[in-house]
């Protein structure tokens, strides 16, 4: 039984991984082998000194120091290898330092930040223990006063100890087990679990410990316990099913146990398609896929398979785009798998047809829409409209289509038709309105994004920033670079301050800072529109312009505008264009003091 399991080698084999820097304590004469620990300072947050970061890091350099297993490496080597890479070692973050920290044979690092508070006191966060590029220890967050700075490091040593303690425990499990010493495995692994409950290596061990000792119905719910944390535990479940057959004669048990073991490891399409559910619930969308791909090898014509494989593959696909973060054009990894879900949803559509359930039809159209397949998705979304026209999902979807084919006029159709069977539909008309600003016609998108705001279907700050962007990407950005380019930017600024004041129609329901933004870059695109029509200096330019540099003056006193300004690093700017402006108006102010005399 034992070799068949091949407890020793799984058991151990895991263990050992799970204490890959945490080792026994080392005897002093051992010290020169001790692991090097590099202990940053930690980092301040919003403006708090860096005394406190500082000192925990000495004081736990110190702390360590008396640790035989541990060797924090001196603050001066931390420092010349930063300066290597023109780092400053007193500002090195847990991001920094684990790069740094793997071009110095160090195995472990200490970082985190710290927040002063109002009553002068300081909380940690975010404070790890982490070896490059592996385990780390996370340490909760904690709040000490401002010479606490040794019991933070003693504190912070404690957690090391104990979670170095634990790891030694779970390793020791296993190595008493490999040696047949059941008196020393169930010790190290009770104790192991006790100080990690979540551990299903140690418990599955320990129940094998327990049937080494002959004490099966604790062997038993040990095996339960680990099937209950890992359904797919293949050993465990053997194990379990053993036990029921031959020791706990309880026969509906052992076969629940086989079968699902039968389950990962499936012999006819049935099963594999069990097996493919219970890996799409582990989280393993493209290994479900796999296995039902080899079902319908089998039966090719299944059309619950061919529809169960277009769900895997759609899952499988929208994984891999997640993977890649956000904004992030389509991987060749997520279009193979689009373009398998596609196949099988158009397969098992020409057996259905109509019948086909609602989700697995939306998952065709919206397949076909993720590959650009537009014109046969348009042409599936009005099939299936005819049989499925009073369900919202196909008009939001083919709307969705239209508007990316360029048919902006039949999209707002759709939604139009979509709002009257539903007027409660989540976004219908904020998309109007964003659809018809994306298409240059911003005028007739503002009752729309109006309404979305009475409907509640987005906030007003949602909405304003909507237009703001708009207006930021297509009216700012280019007007700064036609300046750079020497190029006439007046054109963008107008777009800019067109797209702003219509943000600015909202202003009763935006909140302070949304408000503040609008203002602050409102008062900036006048500002420098303002700057190009005054160029030429005359008692015309001066007598159009001072209005308009008064106007910015006033926009841009707000305190929401210093305020947003401040919190987006702007003040600097706010401050130039200020005192520009002032100037500005003076000299309007000469020139037509000085027209009018001529």
């Amino acid at each position: 039984m034992r070799s068949w399991l091949r407890i020793g080698i799984t058991g151990l084999g895991v263990l050992s991984l799970l204490s890959t820097f945490f080792l026994p304590a080392r005897s002093s004469a051992q010290a020169a082998d001790a692991h090097r620990v590099m202990i940053l300072w930690l980092q301040p947050l919003d403006g708090a000194g860096d005394r406190f970061g500082r000192d925990v890091a000495n004081a736990l350099r110190d702390v360590l120091r008396l640790f035989p297993a541990h060797e924090p490496i001196d603050e001066r080597e931390i420092r010349d290898a930063a300066r290597q890479y023109d780092l400053d070692h007193r500002r090195l973050g847990c991001v920094q330092g684990q790069q740094l920290a793997t071009r110095l044979d160090v195995s472990m690092l200490f970082c985190g930040e710290y927040r002063e508070n109002e009553d002068q006191t300081f909380t940690t966060i975010g404070v790890m223990f982490a070896a490059p590029g592996g385990t780390r220890l996370d340490i909760e967050d904690a709040t000490w006063g401002r010479r606490d700075a040794r019991p933070a490091a003693e504190h912070f040593s404690e957690q090391l100890s104990d979670f170095t303690e634990q790891q030694n425990r779970a390793n020791y499990c296993g190595v008493y087990y490999d040696a047949k010493d059941w008196s020393g495995a169930e010790e190290n692994c009770r104790i192991a679990l006790e100080l990690d409950p979540s551990n299903t290596t140690v418990r599955y061990v320990y129940s094998h410990v327990k049937q080494e000792q002959g004490q099966y119905d604790e062997a038993y719910a040990l095996l339960l316990a680990v099937i209950e944390q890992d359904r797919l535990h293949e050993d465990a479940l053997l194990s379990a099913g053993y036990l029921a057959a031959t020791e706990m004669q309880d026969k509906e048990a052992a076969r629940r146990h086989y079968e699902a073991y039968l389950e990962l490891n499936p012999g006819n399409a049935q099963v594999r398609m069990n097996v493919a559910y219970e890996l799409l619930q582990a989280g393993d969308a493209e290994g479900a896929m796999l296995l039902t791909e080899e079902g319908l090898v089998i039966e090719p014509d299944n059309v619950d398979l061919l529809e169960m494989y277009g769900s895997f593959a759609t899952i499988a696909a929208r994984d891999a785009m997640e993977a890649l973060g956000p904004n992030q054009p389509m991987s060749m990894e997520a279009g193979g798998f689009f373009t398998k879900a596609a196949d099988a949803y158009r397969k098992a559509y020409e057996i259905k047809g109509a019948e086909m359930e609602s989700g697995h039809l939306r998952n065709l159209v919206a397949t076909l829409y993720q590959l650009e397949q537009l014109d046969e998705a348009v042409e599936i979304s009005e099939q299936v409209l005819e049989t499925h026209g009073d369900e919202g999902q196909f008009w939001s979807l083919y709307a969705d289509i239209l508007n990316k084919l360029g048919r902006v006029d039949d999209a707002l159709a759709a939604l139009e038709s979509l709002v009257a069977l539903d007027p409660n539909y989540q976004n219908a008309r904020a998309r109007q309105g964003s659809w018809l600003i994306q298409a240059g016609r911003e005028d007739e998108a503002l009752p729309y994004l109006q309404q979305a705001v009475e409907a509640g279907e987005q906030s007003a700050d949602q909405v304003a920033n909507i237009i703001f962007a708009t207006g930021y990407q297509k009216g700012v950005a280019p007007g700064q670079q036609a300046i750079e380019a020497g190029t006439s930017p007046l054109e963008h600024w107008d777009f800019a301050i067109k797209l702003f004041g219509m943000a600015k129609t909202f202003d009763g329901q935006l909140s302070e800072q949304r408000s503040g933004q609008v203002d602050f870059w409102y008062g900036y695109s006048l500002y420098q529109k303002s700057v190009v029509l005054e160029e030429p200096q005359t008692l015309q330019t001066a007598e159009l312009t001072k209005p308009l540099f008064e106007q910015v003056k006033e926009i841009l006193a707000q305190e929401k505008v210093a305020g947003y300004a401040a919190a987006a690093g702007l003040a600097g700017n706010l401050a130039e264009v200020r005192d520009a402006t002032e100037r500005f108006i003076e000299i309007q102010e000469a020139l037509i003091e000085r027209g009018r005399r001529r």
